[in-house]
């Protein structure tokens, strides 16, 4: 029977019979010629004949296992066993309603184990993009917005036709943090990626990407950082990271934004116009982000002396002992270069008078013994009165220069 006579009960037999051969070229070829009788009776059967399938294959198996060809099996596919990407296929060329394809194309029993993967897979979604290319513009942009916001996570067997649809689309990508996190997780990347600028921003907002890119480092230029120091918008960058920093995280989390802002290298002004971020991280942010906060704002070369002592203030109630002590020291050089009046440091070191570490209380009895002279009664009492937070020793000398408390 031609194909110009054939009934729509034979097309489906056609159909049948090619995924039950397993060939994917001839089943899309001949999925693209079915007229709109066809393809509606073709859906219709589809779901039925899901569990000839599955119980065809089990007995195919069973039966190769109760013979010697299993030994000399070599572990490649039997075209019985690719049933489930046929009809994946199958209704993906037929089924009308777009919300209907994306949940035909991402059924849990139309996923086979991938060798090696420890995970279920659908295969490869050329066949796929071949069939829906057919479909009217609007409708494939709404299938890869759909398939986009079903994406768990990287592990998900439909995250290669979801990003493929994005790009061959164009549609915008929904706001979905696992899609990003899947995006960031990619092996091979195509060049030029056209989800680069619309994703990238989304970088420093989807939670996961931090602990995806840990490993990423500067030395040698790991994939991911070589690849957005190539975009070249710093000021994208940058705002991208202090804003990372800012909505908080485990210091492994935060470790590749940590890596690219230094691989940034921000300028002395562009540090100046974040001045106020980078003084909101100093409280509460992991170590290394602190560390790097410090680290730029002290390049500046003048600041309000309301934000120094702020910012030392905040330090010296963290438990490192390095940050205090930096902070401290910052502190000094204000003093020194008459930046900052010698009273207005007084609350930071009563405040380190009370930390953890014999190291920061001592840098503090010890700035507070070498501006005494400078200190005004209220400030010098102030001090006379924090002197049993420190230790005996300390505290003697403190007493032996503002009395004892």
């Amino acid at each position: 029977m031609t194909q110009d006579t054939a009934t729509p009960a034979a097309a489906w037999e056609e159909i049948r019979d090619l995924i039950d051969a397993g060939e994917a070229d001839p089943l899309v070829r001949r999925l693209l010629t079915l007229d709109g009788e066809e393809r509606k009776l073709v859906a219709g059967r589809l779901r039925g004949h899901i569990t000839v399938m599955r119980a065809r294959s089990e007995a195919r198996e069973s039966a190769l296992w109760a013979t010697d060809d299993w030994d000399e099996w070599d572990g490649s596919d039997q075209p019985w066993e690719r049933w489930p990407d046929l009809v994946r296929l199958a209704g993906a060329g037929t089924i009308s309603a777009v919300s209907a394809v994306a949940s035909w194309v991402t059924r849990r029993d139309l996923s086979r184990p991938r060798p090696f993967s420890g995970r279920g897979g659908f295969g490869d979604p050329a066949p796929l993009l071949r069939l829906i290319s057919a479909r009217p513009a609007a409708w494939q942009a709404e299938l890869a917005v759909r398939l986009a916001r079903k994406v768990k996570g990287p592990r998900d067997g439909g995250v290669p036709l979801a990003l493929a649809l994005l790009r061959s689309t164009g549609a915008p990508p929904p706001e979905h943090d696992p899609l990003v996190v899947a995006w960031v997780s990619e092996g091979a990347r195509p060049r030029p990626d056209p989800l680069l600028p619309v994703l990238v921003p989304r970088l420093f907002e989807a939670e996961g990407v931090g602990r995806v890119l840990r490993h990423e480092r500067i030395e040698p230029l790991s994939p991911w950082l070589r690849r957005l120091r190539r975009l070249g918008d710093r000021e994208l960058l940058l705002d991208g990271c202090v804003r990372r920093f800012l909505r908080g995280g485990s210091a492994q989390d935060l470790r590749f934004f940590v890596r690219l802002h230094e691989l940034i290298a921000p300028s002395e002004a562009e540090v100046a116009r974040r001045g106020r971020d980078y003084l909101r991280l100093l409280p509460a942010a992991p170590g290394p982000v602190a560390e790097l906060a410090l680290r730029h704002l002290r390049r500046l070369e003048a600041h309000e002396p309301r934000d120094v002592v702020e910012a030392v203030e905040a330090l010296v109630f963290r438990s490192e002992v390095t940050l205090a002590r930096t902070g401290l020291t910052w502190l000094d050089q204000s003093v020194r270069q008459a930046a900052i009046h010698p009273g207005e440091i007084v609350p930071a070191l009563v405040s380190a008078f009370h930390h953890a570490s014999y190291e920061v209380q001592g840098r503090a009895a010890q700035l507070a013994l070498k501006h005494a002279d400078r200190f005004g009664p209220p400030d010098a009492e102030r001090i006379r009165e924090a002197i049993p937070a420190l230790p005996a020793a300390l505290g003697g000398r403190l007493a032996a220069r503002f009395g004892r408390p």
